[in-house]
């Protein structure tokens, strides 16, 4: 049996689109720098997108930067999940 405290090393950050705060927001992709994923209706599933050429997702900024801005920060799990 899992702990409580332990994270799921699975889980990638994906929202589950169930809330009105999720709706054309980005969310940082846990594991991949260059993805990010976007709810655009409530209660449909997230796209994964991708930043651009040389463009890494800042989970504080929100958006895609310039791989020399951007800084590593903790995971923050999305308002809900799948």
């Amino acid at each position: 049996m899992s702990s409580p405290n332990k994270q799921n090393t699975e889980y990638a950050g994906e929202p589950g689109c169930k809330t009105l705060e999720e709706i054309h927001k980005a969310f940082r992709h846990f594991w991949d720098p260059t993805g990010y994923w976007e709810c655009k209706a409530q209660g449909q599933r997230a796209k994964l997108k991708r930043c651009p050429q040389s463009q890494l997702f800042s989970g504080s900024k929100g958006k895609c930067v310039h791989y020399t801005e951007w800084e590593w920060s903790e995971p923050e799990d999305p308002p809900s999940k799948p």
